[in-house]
């Protein structure tokens, strides 16, 4: 069985949940001095700022000044209209030292894919990093077995067209290829899907899949998106039809009603899902002897049933 979880959030509450995590990664110097840094900011949590110097209590930095906060990046303040100096007290900070940004020897921001491989792991470089990513079309991010998407509210056709899914399925699923075959990819919601069907096709495990975020962020649409990429992996590796599984298909489409008894208008969504939702979807891995000898020439385990729970 493969299981489906998702849990909006409530309300609009925003928790930090890196900062206990993930320790702040320092220079053996601890910067020093001229180093491309992240402070606190209350209007905007983290923006860039350049550190001047230091006594162990507190720190000189200068902050460029951004016209709008769509413009505050990680540039070497390129696009900054000026700078401004402050000190700030290093107490307020993990270890009392301010977090380094991921730029490159110019002071601009260094992207990446899986956030796994970001030299600097804290809060502001997730954020920043994921900010970069968002404003170049990227919509999803890898972190280790997590993907990440932030609703860029449009849709990206190309990135959901059946030669993008089957490309997906056939690198995941059905080539037996040495290594992280993730490698071959960008991040992407469709590699949930796909490696969640190889663990029941041929790791012969019950998978689980959940999906969670604040209001509007994009979870129902997510389950959409995987479920409709679950039919393209059991189609085999050489997938052709663009038809849905009926059984996905009955799935989605019990969407609506369940809505229309638990959606809700909130600050950011006017149609946003106010309960959570837990879906099974079954397998029928075939008789012993195909369960035992699997062939990665041909899909086995197909869709056989669903069951839905809704929790108000």
């Amino acid at each position: 069985s493969l299981y489906f979880t998702i849990f909006p959030s409530k309300g609009n509450e925003r928790k930090q949940v890196f900062t206990s995590k993930f320790e702040t990664l320092t220079m053996p110097d601890g910067g020093g001095a001229s180093a491309h840094v992240f402070i606190r900011d209350p209007q905007y949590a983290w923006i860039p700022a350049l550190k001047m110097d230091s006594d162990g209590k507190k720190a000189t930095v200068k902050v460029p000044q951004y016209p709008t906060e769509q413009a505050i990046w990680c540039d070497g303040g390129k696009g900054a209209k000026g700078y401004e100096e402050y000190e700030v007290a290093l107490k307020d900070y993990n270890k009392g030292v301010l977090p380094m940004q991921n730029v490159n020897a110019s002071g601009e921001l260094r992207q990446f894919p899986d956030m796994v491989n970001l030299p600097f792991l804290h809060e502001a470089g997730i954020l920043y990093n994921l900010k970069d990513r968002h404003a170049n079309g990227h919509p999803y991010t890898r972190t280790g077995d997590i993907i990440i998407a932030v609703n860029p509210f449009q849709w990206f056709k190309e990135i959901y067209t059946e030669k993008v899914r089957n490309r997906f399925a056939r690198i995941l699923v059905w080539e037996n290829t040495e290594g992280d075959p993730r490698d071959n990819v960008e991040p992407h919601v469709y590699e949930t899907s796909a490696l969640s069907y190889k663990g029941l096709a041929f790791d012969n495990k019950d998978q689980s899949i959940l999906v969670s975020g604040e209001s509007g962020a994009g979870k129902t649409e997510t389950v959409k998106i995987c479920m409709n990429h679950i039919a393209s992996c059991q189609q085999g590796p050489r997938a052709s039809s663009t038809d849905m599984s009926p059984v996905v298909q009955r799935v989605l489409e019990s969407n609506p009603l369940l809505e229309a008894f638990g959606n809700a208008k909130t600050v950011r969504n006017d149609n946003s899902s106010r309960f959570g939702k837990y879906i099974q979807l079954q397998f029928d891995k075939g008789d012993k002897g195909q369960q035992e000898y699997r062939s990665r020439e041909k899909a086995t385990c197909v869709l056989a049933g669903s069951k839905c729970d809704a929790y108000l």
